[in-house]
């Protein structure tokens, strides 16, 4: 299985904060700060969980911690996250066969990055229904290229 511990680009502070706003009006259940990622202030009655992949912020009414740690150790916070069934192995297993890489993103109207999942023409159904039913009011979903996507977070 593909690991990734420590080798993302972190996320900006702006996205980080959009993050957290779903998680504050209830669009997703968790928010992650993988390992590397600077880590915001713990919502009230919210909860916090400390993992090898990183520190996840959740809605106890929306998700175990057991199922945090489930899923985190399975390397499945896709699931987690509202980035659909497809995690980064599933979507390289499948680019192996031949697929190309495309990037789903949901963007504010200010073109922050909200959040971002790797997929190919395949996976793309399923992970666009689940950007559209979880995503902002006012945001856009978008297909972006990989060296886009982290060309921004690395600025």
């Amino acid at each position: 299985m593909l690991t990734d511990t420590g080798r993302n680009i972190p996320e900006s502070l702006a996205t980080l904060t959009l993050q957290q706003r779903q998680l504050l009006e209830w669009r997703r259940p968790a928010q992650m700060f993988p390992e590397g990622t600077n880590e915001l202030s713990l919502p009230d009655g919210f909860e916090r969980i400390v993992l090898d992949r990183g520190v996840f912020h959740f809605n106890p009414s929306l998700i175990s911690d057991e199922e945090i740690v489930r899923l985190s150790n399975e390397q499945r916070e896709n699931e987690i996250l509202n980035l659909g069934p497809f995690n980064k192995s599933d979507v390289f297993a499948r680019m192996k066969l031949g697929e190309g890489l495309m990037v789903i993103v949901e963007l504010a109207p200010n073109g922050t990055e909200i959040k971002a999942a790797a997929g190919t023409e395949s996976t793309f159904p399923a992970q666009y229904a689940v950007f559209e039913a979880t995503k902002s009011p006012d945001s856009t979903i978008q297909v972006r290229t990989m060296w886009d996507v982290l060309s921004r977070r690395a600025a």
